[in-house]
């Protein structure tokens, strides 16, 4: 999908902008959709939805925060569920190298894993997903990475104004 064709949508539907803030917001943070969902889509539809003033940055970055911490959330869960049958899959076994950088995470920072992994693009969504396979509790998950999401949200706040001004 082009960024484009994300512009065109929203000049003939702006009421949409908010529900794409949090659609890509969740899928980067998601384990199946974020392993192949760019952190740069998310991104650049924060500048042009700030630069084109249809949301206020305040609303972009709690939105962005809802659907990145929901995506989080949900990928603990699916860690805790499905966790084991997942890492035998094909499709997590084609992405090791990526899984091995999360699992060196993991043995690095414990459970700071979650405030590191928040800000790099290509763990972002297997860092809840693998805690969730650990023993580590929903509500100790649920709090870190709500600190997380919102130090992410106040550094994507921080990008926006600034790489947005560029473009204005």
């Amino acid at each position: 999908m082009s960024f484009e064709r994300i512009q065109i949508f929203l000049e003939s539907n702006p009421e949409y902008g908010w529900m794409l803030v949090f659609l890509f917001g969740f899928m980067e943070s998601m384990i199946i959709t974020g392993s192949f969902m760019p952190s740069a889509i998310l991104f650049s539809l924060c500048i042009y939805l700030y630069n084109i003033e249809l949301l206020t940055l305040p609303w972009i970055c709690g939105i962005a925060l809802l659907g990145s911490h929901v995506g989080d959330v949900g990928g603990f869960l699916v860690g805790k569920s499905l966790g084991p049958t997942l890492l035998n899959s094909n499709f997590i076994k084609k992405r090791q190298k990526a899984l091995h950088r999360t699992q060196k995470f993991l043995d690095r920072f414990g459970p700071y894993t979650v405030l590191v992994g928040r800000f790099i693009p290509a763990i972002r969504p297997l860092v809840p997903f693998m805690l969730g396979v650990t023993d580590l509790k929903l509500k100790r998950f649920y709090v870190a990475d709500l600190i997380a999401c919102t130090l992410w949200a106040i550094a994507l706040a921080l990008l926006v104004v600034s790489v947005g001004s560029i473009f204005k």
